[in-house]
């Protein structure tokens, strides 16, 4: 049982407990996933069975998009309501400066992950150290939004504002940091009230099923899913030796990209450059 299923994930999952439950599921111990999605969040979360896992490298540089609506009132510790409150201030927002805020802090080229996040820090979990009490430093990294823009009217229940942002941004981007720097911007408390992933990479939440609604024929092929890279037709006399391993080089392509190999109009495996210039090493096959 090889390939990806595309989750729809609710809230109050961890992406290992959906994980977990594929693998009760479908009888299957080798179950993976791209892009952990946060307990609270919901939406796209894509999870990989047999071969399928050995290619998640290839699926993790990929773009991702969400819908994030922002609590403006509140801040908490964890930068959403699963945190501790650490502040309240009930300030007057306005859209303009809002729009400001916003368009100001996607323009950067690098953001300070949250300290409730599953980065290592000297080999421990970040949010294990920020749970701990621990003093310590996250260090800025790339980060890059592609684009960002107002989704919906503010809206004022009680003393709070809200508003829902669309974002898509590259691999490895926090919005809980993006609202951060927003409030920030602004001089207001602010959290990630809620989270929706609506697409990662080739993966698009039109296309998502519930947990509890996933079947067998729910499993897209490994080929299917990496049919936009190139392909590279073989000689009939490499079938062999692909499928013990071997190593291609620039007597059969010179493609400086992952790449399907076929022969005889058959997808055989999947090659990515190596370590050495002018050779590709399998990553799986199909």
């Amino acid at each position: 049982m090889d390939g990806f299923i595309i989750i729809d994930k609710e809230k109050d999952f961890t992406s290992f407990d959906v994980c977990n439950k594929i693998r009760h599921k479908f009888f299957t111990s080798h179950v993976g996933h791209t892009g952990t999605l946060d307990p609270n969040a919901t939406g796209v979360l894509v999870v990989s069975l047999g071969k399928g896992c050995k290619t998640l490298n290839l699926l993790e540089e990929h773009d991702k998009s969400y819908l994030c609506t922002i609590e403006f009132g509140k801040s908490y510790d964890t930068i959403d309501p699963t945190g501790k409150l650490v502040s309240e201030s009930f300030k007057e927002i306005d859209i303009e400066a809002l729009k400001k805020a916003v368009d100001k802090v996607a323009l950067k080229e690098s953001q300070i992950p949250p300290k409730y996040s599953a980065l290592k820090i000297k080999g421990k979990r970040a949010y294990d150290l920020a749970r701990e009490g621990k003093d310590f430093e996250i260090k800025e990294r790339p980060a890059h939004v592609y684009e960002a823009r107002i989704e919906s009217q503010l809206k004022k229940i009680d003393n709070c504002y809200y508003v829902d942002i669309y974002l898509k941004v590259s691999k490895g981007f926090y919005i809980r940091s993006f609202v951060r720097d927003v409030a920030e911007e602004l001089g207001v408390d602010a959290n990630m009230f809620n989270l929706r992933r609506l697409s990662s990479g080739i993966f698009k939440i039109e296309n998502s099923k519930k947990l509890n609604d996933i079947t067998e024929d729910d499993i897209i092929p490994i080929a299917k899913v990496f049919s936009y890279l190139p392909h590279v037709e073989l000689k009939e006399y490499l079938l062999p030796l692909i499928k013990n391993g071997v190593q291609l080089d620039s007597r059969q392509t010179t493609i400086d990209s992952p790449f399907v190999a076929v022969i005889n109009g058959k997808e055989i495996a999947i090659y990515k450059p190596g370590k050495n210039k002018g050779t590709y090493s399998i990553e799986v096959l199909l």
